[in-house]
């Protein structure tokens, strides 16, 4: 696997990290809070977090992104357990695939992106959520994790 690959895996994994960090710090019933109207509940964005994921996935298995098909299991978002489970499935199914595929091309809206930029989007993608939550904990008032006040300077 080249080192560029290995770096962006590296960076992923310590965001994923940080998600799971915030989402164990949460109480249940913090799940169905919501910061406004069309913004979802905390569970939504961890939900739509791992529903975005899928369609990562799919794209290494096919060589295509596509947003369209999102799973929206609506079920997952008032159970931390659910939700954890759900976010560490999909990732492990994304390592899997980028460990038997490390050379795959992905056609991103007409252009190829090898998996180290495919997984940039997502680390990005992850980042705006965490740009998301930070709003939620703080109308809540919550302490953040010891790993988010590290990394986010929080």
């Amino acid at each position: 696997m080249k080192p560029e690959l290995k770096q962006a895996l590296a960076d992923w994994k310590e965001i994923r990290q940080l998600t799971l960090d915030l989402l164990d710090a949460l109480l249940e019933e913090q799940l169905s809070f919501t910061v406004g109207k069309n913004m979802g509940t905390l569970g939504k964005q961890y939900r739509h977090i791992g529903d975005v994921q899928i369609c990562y996935n799919q794209a290494i298995k096919t060589g295509k992104i596509d947003f369209g098909k999102l799973r929206r299991d609506y079920s997952l978002e008032n159970s931390k357990q659910k939700l954890k489970a759900f976010l560490q499935e999909v990732n492990q199914e994304m390592l899997a695939l980028v460990k038997e595929n490390p050379e795959a091309k992905i056609d991103w809206f007409g252009e190829k992106w090898d998996l180290k930029h495919h997984l940039r989007a997502l680390i990005e993608h992850e980042i705006l959520h965490h740009g998301e939550l930070i709003v939620y904990i703080r109308t809540l008032g919550m302490k953040f994790p010891k790993s988010w006040q590290e990394w986010w300077g929080l």
